[in-house]
């Protein structure tokens, strides 16, 4: 019989994002794979019904009401808890997608009802402090904030098992004092048959579909318009680097409300420097794979990053990279390998960086072999859900 899995996450489909559309992947492959799972998640708005079924997948859906913002995880924390109490009972375990949060009420929920519980993590700092040997970007903790964060960290050291999307989290929970064989490296995986080469002729037809000229190349940036992704180190770079034809494209949608919002600003900032005709803001999109078929480079300048999804997807495509290489960008973003690094947070560099990869011809096309390649032999995506099938019918067999 397979094992009843409840997945927890603070966001589900259809909000958008890195950790949504993972937790949408694996539970879809368990879905398909036999396993029975429920879904636990924060409703976002109206239009979203408290219970509903996505992929053919029951998904329970728990107030307050309300867009995503930094708070949510903690404002859905009581009755998220109310919720996994009700529903675990009829499961043999609890996997939690990025347990920020929310992780307290799967680890509390397991530990009462004698479940098992796997937690994922998708941001660094959630366990430990970042020290002089990470590379998260993130800035040292003070030690007050360590005593402020202490109490739940020990709550998120109960967890079973801590899956981490990237290197410097797997150290991360290992400094934390998790026991070797509880800390899992699995990383997001890359669905190849989406994310691919354009083939022939392909390039300039979603080119004229999306209005981008033909005959000029395309810078692609994919992601939140927001600081921490570097936005408006991107668009300073771009007015310094001054490059004479190129385009720089701007997919992902503004963070309208937030602290860390680019949008708006980015978008005055390219006015206020006469950028107009070299900048293009494309909005959000559900399905980015298009835009990389049809760019000639891919920017991700982020200050900080537990993975870079879509610098996976943009060597996937067959892109070569640009990147600051911080966090878990720097397990397959290795310069002048598999990509170009830039300092972080530092638009002169960045600017430098995408001067000469526009310049130098063959070295866009040895990067974007080697990147494609790389993703191939080591991100394909179901060979790394079924690591973490095998994962959970482990957990659950260990605890039986």
């Amino acid at each position: 019989m397979k094992a009843r899995v409840l997945v927890l996450t603070t966001y589900y489909h259809p909000v958008l994002g890195g950790v949504e559309i993972h937790a949408r992947q694996l539970v879809r492959h368990l879905h398909e794979r036999g396993f029975p799972v429920e879904v636990v998640t924060k409703r976002v708005s109206r239009d979203h019904e408290p219970a509903t079924h996505v992929d053919g997948v029951p998904v329970h859906r728990v107030g307050p009401i309300g867009e995503r913002r930094a708070s949510g995880k903690w404002i859905v924390l009581p009755a998220l808890m109310a919720k996994t109490l009700a529903l675990a009972r009829r499961a043999d375990v609890i996997v939690c997608v990025d347990y920020r949060g929310i992780g307290v009420a799967a680890i509390a929920a397991g530990r009462l009802l004698g479940r098992s519980v796997i937690v994922q993590g998708e941001v660094a700092g959630v366990l430990a402090g970042a020290d002089e040997a990470a590379s998260s970007g993130l800035p040292p903790e003070s030690s007050a904030m360590r005593a402020l964060k202490a109490p739940v960290r020990a709550i998120y050291r109960r967890a079973d098992h801590v899956v981490c999307i990237g290197r410097d989290l797997e150290r991360e929970a290992l400094r934390a004092g998790v026991p070797r064989e509880r800390v899992h490296y699995l990383p997001h995986g890359v669905d190849l048959e989406r994310f691919h080469p354009a083939a022939a002729a392909e390039r300039d037809r979603i080119r004229m579909d999306v209005g981008w000229p033909i005959d000029r190349p395309i810078v692609l940036f994919v992601g939140r318009l927001s600081l921490e992704k570097g936005v408006m180190d991107l668009l300073n770079a771009w007015r310094i680097a001054q490059p004479r034809d190129a385009v720089l494209a701007l997919v992902g949608p503004d963070m309208a409300g937030h602290p860390w919002d680019a949008g708006q600003p980015g978008r005055a900032f390219a006015a206020a420097n006469g950028l107009g005709d070299r900048v293009r803001f494309e909005g959000g999109t559900a399905d980015p794979a298009p835009y990389y078929r049809a760019a000639d480079l891919f920017v991700q300048p982020s200050h900080f990053e537990a993975l870079g999804n879509t610098a996976l997807e943009a060597m996937a495509s067959a892109l070569p990279v640009v990147t600051s290489g911080v966090g878990g960008l720097a397990d397959f973003c290795v310069d002048e390998r598999t990509a170009l690094v830039h300092r972080p947070r530092s638009p002169e560099s960045l600017a430098g960086a995408l001067t000469r990869m526009l310049d130098d011809a063959p070295l866009r096309t040895r990067l974007a072999e080697a990147g494609r390649r790389h993703v191939t032999e080591h991100f394909e995506l179901r060979r790394l859900l079924d690591r973490y099938v095998e994962l959970i019918e482990s957990a659950v067999a260990r605890a039986f």
